[in-house]
């Protein structure tokens, strides 16, 4: 059986991007990607109305990833690692069957360019 462990928290590298942890100061970034239009056509998603809800998606994505029930990465370039430009993360984790899905949202200044 699979058993991810996210605490410490698992930054990654690209030759480009740093995935790191999601920190409380991003919620504008995440509120942006929770509330464009543009990105969540290919969620079906409601869109965010206030920045709290950003502020309580960062702190549930925080406790999931302490329990190692998910994990959800800011994606950085390496020259500005303090602004997100997009997430991805693993979730719905099948630990006895070694899956996980893969989803991501990118900032639309970014689509066909990183």
């Amino acid at each position: 059986m699979l058993n991810p462990r996210f605490n410490p928290f698992p930054a990654l590298t690209t030759e480009r991007l740093l995935l790191r942890e999601i920190k409380a100061e991003d919620k504008r970034e995440i509120f942006f990607l929770r509330s464009d239009k543009r990105v969540l056509a290919f969620l079906g998603k409601e869109p965010a109305r206030r920045m709290q809800e950003a502020a309580e998606f960062i702190r549930m994505i925080k406790q999931a990833a302490e329990k190692n029930q998910t994990v959800l990465w800011g994606i950085t370039l390496k020259e500005n690692p303090e602004v997100i430009i997009g997430t991805i993360c693993l979730w719905n984790l099948q630990k006895e069957n070694h899956r996980a899905e893969v989803g991501y949202v990118l900032h639309p200044d970014f689509w066909k360019k990183v």
